[in-house]
């Protein structure tokens, strides 16, 4: 059955710092959390950014964790032939490899979303984000999807890195 799991968060969550002042989001954070449990489970996964930019700071994110949460990842078009574990890509950037879960931090539906068995979105606590999330659950709906939503606890003690 084909399913796609929503993170609702309640509540605007903290923001995750990279480097150069640069951060993350709490649901970029947690698309991370769940690549890096994904791929302990040996699934492959995508990450589709909504831009260039987003993905150099999700990769850049990546990179910094301690080698215990290592996650073999690149961004679309580079590392090996079909891609590494984890791939992260954008709309102008396609995917190269077979995947089993997509983590989708577009703003739309994935072009691709129907391909897959297994989908992560995330309902950020914004209101216009979470418009564009209430419509993406229609368009999953339309497609055939299975649909389900988990709140999400804000943890301020809990850190990847």
């Amino acid at each position: 059955m084909k399913k796609v799991l929503f993170y609702l968060f309640s509540q605007s969550g903290k923001s995750y710092q990279i480097e150069q002042g640069e951060t993350i989001l709490a649901h970029e954070y947690l698309a991370c959390q769940k690549a890096l449990i994904a791929w302990q489970k040996r699934q492959r996964v995508l990450i589709a950014c909504q831009s260039q930019i987003q993905a150099e700071k999700i990769d850049e994110f990546l990179w910094q964790l301690d080698t215990a949460h290592f996650l073999p990842h690149n961004l679309a078009g580079e590392g090996p032939r079909g891609g590494a574990p984890v791939e992260i890509c954008w709309p102008e950037r396609r995917a190269t490899g077979a995947r089993q879960l997509l983590i989708n931090l577009q703003e739309q539906v994935a072009e691709f979303s129907a391909m897959y068995q297994d989908i992560i979105d995330f309902v950020p606590f914004d209101e216009a984000e979470k418009q564009l999330a209430r419509e993406r659950y229609k368009a999953y709906k339309n497609i055939g999807f299975h649909l389900k939503t988990i709140p999400v606890e804000i943890d301020e003690s809990e850190s990847l890195i």
